[in-house]
C-alpha cells in the first residue's frame, strides 16, 4: 500500500482530461490500467452534464471527487496488490415496512423479533466499513425512510471518503423528506418500481401507491438529487419486452438511471425456479443494453445479469466487493443470500468482513452470481436446516 501513498487524479477543466500525478515506485501496469479505465469511460453517458458529477452510475461515487479518486485508489489495490477491500456496503437500516412485496428477499430480517441496532451502532458500523475502504454506503430496508435517524446517520459519513444512496419504494418521498435528504447528503436514490403499469404495480406490492412513488420521484428531482428506477427481471418479463417498456417510461420520468436486477429465489420465492433468466434471455439484456447505451436521450441502463452472468464481463460482487449489514447486525454476502458469518457489534465489521472473505465458498471470486449458480444452492442454500433463524451461520454447512 505504501508504493501507492502518493497516488492522485487531478480532473482539470475538460472533466475527460486527467494528468496522472504518481510516485516513482507506481507500477507501470497499474497506470497503463488506470488510463485504460478512463478512457473506457469516455463512451458512456454521465451525469456531469446536470450535476458536475462525472459519474456513471449512482452505485458509484463521482470520479471528479475526493470519493471518486478514493474510489479509484482502492480498485488499484485490489487488482495490483491483491487486497480484498469492499467498495460497497449495503445497510437494512430498518426491518420494517409498509408493503408487502410478491417477491420481498428481506422478509426474514423482517419477521425477526431480534432488536434492531442503535443509531449510534449504525453510525460506528459504517465508520467501520469506511475505514475499510468503502466509498458508497446504500441503505436498504425494510423501507429505510421509516427510520426517524437516517438523516443524522447520513451526515455522519465524511463525503470525502464515501457517499451515500438509498434504495426505498418512494411512498414517502414527500417534498419535506426530500429536502431534509438533500441536507443530509444523499448522493442518490434509487426508487423501486414493480411495473409501469400502475395496477399491476400495487398489486405486487399489496399496497396503492403508485400515484405517490411517482410524485416521490418528481420531488427528489426538485432537489436536484440524482434518481435511478430499480426493477427486476425475469425470463417471461425478458420475453415479453418489459425492458424496452421500462425503458420509455424511465425516458418519460427523466430519471438518471434505472437498473435491473435478475429475480433471484430467495426470501418470498425461495422455491420459484422459473424465475431463473436462460442464457438466451441474458444475450438478449446485453444486446439491449449496448443499444440504449448510446442513445443519449435514455437513462443509464445497469442491469444486474451482464455483470454476473457467462456473457457479462464482471463477477459476483458479494464478498468481493460488497458485504451486506442486517438491521440486526448479521453481516452476510449480500441481501439477497440467507447466510452470515457473525453479528456487528459483539465482532468487528473488520474481523466479520476477513472472516466473509475468507470462508468457502467465498475465498474466491466467482463469475456468476451465487444465488443463481445450482452447485452452490445445492451446497448451501438446500442444506439450511427446515424452520431454521435465518441469516444461517455459514460455519455450520461447511
Amino acid at each position: 500500500m505504501e508504493t501507492l501513498s502518493n497516488f492522485l487524479i487531478e480532473v482539470i477543466e475538460n472533466p475527460f482530461d486527467y494528468q496522472l500525478i504518481t510516485d516513482s515506485q507506481f507500477s507501470k501496469n497499474a497506470q497503463e490500467y488506470l488510463s485504460q479505465y478512463l478512457q473506457q469511460t469516455k463512451k458512456y453517458k454521465n451525469l456531469y452534464g446536470q450535476f458536475k458529477q462525472l459519474r456513471f452510475s449512482l452505485y458509484q461515487p463521482a470520479l471528479n471527487t475526493k470519493a471518486g479518486k478514493r474510489y479509484l485508489y482502492v480498485r488499484l489495490l485490489r487488482k495490483f496488490l491483491r487486497k480484498k477491500i469492499p467498495s460497497v456496503v449495503t445497510v437494512g437500516i430498518t426491518k420494517k415496512c409498509q408493503c408487502k412485496c410478491v417477491h420481498c428477499s428481506a422478509e426474514y430480517h423482517m419477521i425477526s423479533k431480534e432488536k434492531e441496532l442503535t443509531t449510534q451502532n449504525f453510525i460506528q458500523a459504517i465508520k467501520e466499513s469506511v475505514e475499510l475502504g468503502v466509498t458508497n454506503v446504500i441503505f436498504v430496508g425494510g423501507e429505510p425512510l421509516l427510520n426517524r435517524n437516517l438523516e443524522m446517520i447520513i451526515e455522519s459519513i465524511d463525503p470525502d471518503l464515501s457517499i451515500s444512496t438509498m434504495f426505498t419504494n418512494g411512498e414517502f418521498l414527500t417534498k419535506e423528506r426530500c429536502k431534509s435528504l438533500k441536507n443530509s447528503g444523499i448522493q442518490g436514490i434509487f426508487v423501486s418500481l414493480d411495473s409501469f403499469i400502475e395496477e399491476e404495480h400495487n398489486f405486487l406490492r399489496k399496497r396503492k401507491i403508485f400515484s405517490k412513488v411517482i410524485q416521490g420521484i418528481e420531488n427528489a428531482k426538485n432537489e436536484n438529487i440524482p434518481v435511478a428506477i430499480s426493477s427486476y427481471l425475469t425470463r417471461e418479463r425478458v420475453r415479453k419486452n418489459y425492458i424496452e417498456h421500462f425503458m420509455e417510461f424511465g425516458k418519460s420520468l427523466q430519471v438518471q438511471e434505472i437498473t435491473f436486477f435478475d429475480a433471484i429465489p430467495t426470501g418470498r420465492i425461495q422455491s420459484d425456479k422459473d424465475s431463473f433468466l436462460e442464457f438466451e434471455d441474458r444475450k438478449k439484456i446485453l444486446e439491449l443494453t449496448l443499444q440504449y447505451r448510446k442513445k443519449n436521450s435514455y437513462p443509464i441502463l445497469t442491469p444486474q445479469s451482464i455483470l454476473t452472468s457467462e456473457c457479462g464481463n464482471g463477477f459476483c460482487f458479494a464478498a468481493t466487493t460488497q458485504f451486506y449489514l442486517s438491521s440486526q447486525g448479521y453481516v452476510c454476502p449480500c441481501d439477497f443470500t440467507p447466510l452470515t458469518v457473525g453479528q456487528y457489534p459483539e465482532f468487528s465489521i473488520k474481523e466479520l468482513w476477513y472472516r466473509l472473505v475468507s470462508n468457502p465458498p467465498y475465498n474466491k471470486r466467482s463469475k456468476v452470481c451465487r444465488m443463481q449458480n445450482p452447485t452452490f444452492r445445492e451446497d448451501y442454500i438446500k442444506k439450511i436446516p427446515k424452520d431454521s433463524q435465518l441469516p444461517y451461520p455459514i460455519d455450520l454447512l461447511n
